[in-house]
């Protein structure tokens, strides 16, 4: 029992590897075809994670800004690396009444993880847009201060 049970060991550790970069690649594959069939000005592509005891939820959601409405849903739900991602009818609609859409505790916490993903890159793009109208109008304005004298860092 001595050198058997350490192969099996290692053999059984590349394997487990090996399928977790497979479940990876079809992940990423799924997402890759989401950005290239709804790629467009004003759409936001957010993802969310349910993570269960022994299943957990990947949502992919993507979203027309201006409308406020998710217009294309995928979900991806399995306790195993051949959960395939789907189709989500059931979370097209607007952006406010999401989570009550939720069918599950898993689909709920994925869906608030890709809300609160949403409202960061929606930060994010409003404070370039920001920037970018100050670079247009030529206008130089100087960091903002903030309480107790700290500097906000700017990156350009």
């Amino acid at each position: 029992m001595g050198w058997e049970f350490a192969a099996v060991l290692i053999g059984a550790l590349v394997v487990s590897v090996m399928l977790g970069l497979w479940q990876q690649g079809r992940y990423a594959r799924s997402v890759n075809a989401m950005v290239r069939q709804h790629h467009g000005a004003g759409r936001l592509l957010v993802t969310g994670r349910g993570l269960g005891k022994l299943k957990g939820t990947i949502v992919m959601l993507v979203v027309d800004d201006s409308a406020d409405q998710v217009i294309a849903a995928q979900m991806l739900r399995g306790s195993t690396i051949f959960a395939t991602a789907k189709d989500a009818p059931q979370l097209l609609g607007p952006v406010a009444t999401l989570p009550g859409r939720a069918g599950d505790k898993q689909t709920r916490k994925a869906i608030e993880m890709a809300l609160s993903q949403l409202t960061v890159t929606r930060a994010r793009a409003n404070d370039n847009r920001i920037r970018d109208n100050k670079a247009n109008n030529n206008v130089v304005s100087t960091p903002v201060r903030s309480a107790g004298g700290a500097r906000r860092k700017v990156q350009r």
